[in-house]
């Protein structure tokens, strides 16, 4: 009953504040909005809708200023993500562990702590215990090398080319037989030089990215498939 009601709540909130920015009401959409954020502070949407009226009115500084404090909350809550994934570490559940640090750090690719956990998770993609589990549920040996460009992935997907690169030189170090990461470097360094050389906008950015994805995708199938066969 208290889930249906605050849902309720929330979806008036929404529709009253939709209508007051339709009728251009920017200064009763910001009270609005305030008035909401002082009996739920954590609700996104009160904040995304101070920032809508403050980009009508053009007063972007401000509006810059609420995205600033949305990308703050989304910060201090993803937190939970790594405070999960240090419990299943500690109970031994190695892909929950994973699954938990890479979503911190799709939440949080450009800050400090996403470069620790980067750090962790490229140290727990290497020990045994975690190839043992991928091979009792999949049925296929799958090498370490397999498993660590992932979070290179990740990165790509995002992209976040030279935070790629540089999990992928890390990796290279370690292993300097891995062949899946120095091919994907390559591949990451030459999007690197595109970028910097050529002025693209947010659409070719876009195609970018998606080039990429879908050629890590392929390589990722051709290695998965190799594998099987061996």
């Amino acid at each position: 009953m208290e889930r249906n009601n605050a849902e309720e709540s929330q979806l008036s909130f929404l529709s009253e504040a939709e209508i007051l920015l339709k009728q251009n009401k920017l200064f009763e959409a910001l009270n609005f909005a305030e008035s909401r954020l002082q009996k739920f502070p954590w609700d996104i949407d009160a904040y995304i809708v101070a920032a809508h009226a403050f980009i009508i009115m053009n007063k972007t500084d401000d509006a810059a200023n609420i995205l600033r404090k949305i990308e703050k909350k989304i910060s201090d809550l993803s937190t939970i993500y790594i405070r999960l994934g240090d419990i299943y570490l500690e109970k031994g559940l190695y892909r929950d562990t994973l699954q938990c640090y890479k979503k911190y750090i799709s939440l949080n690719p450009d800050s400090d702590k996403a470069k620790e956990i980067a750090g962790k998770i490229v140290r727990l993609e290497r020990e045994e215990p975690l190839i043992a589990e991928s091979e009792e549920n999949d049925g296929v040996k799958t090498k370490p090398e397999f498993q660590t460009v992932t979070l290179a992935d990740l990165y790509i997907r995002q992209g976040h080319f030279s935070m790629a690169a540089e999990i992928l030189e890390t990796i290279i170090q370690n292993e300097p037989d891995n062949e899946l990461a120095r091919t994907t470097l390559e591949t990451v360094q030459a999007a690197i030089t595109m970028q910097k050389s050529t002025k693209i906008d947010a659409a070719q950015s876009d195609f970018l990215i998606a080039t990429m994805t879908r050629w890590l995708e392929n390589i990722n199938r051709l290695k998965s498939n190799d594998e099987k066969k061996k």
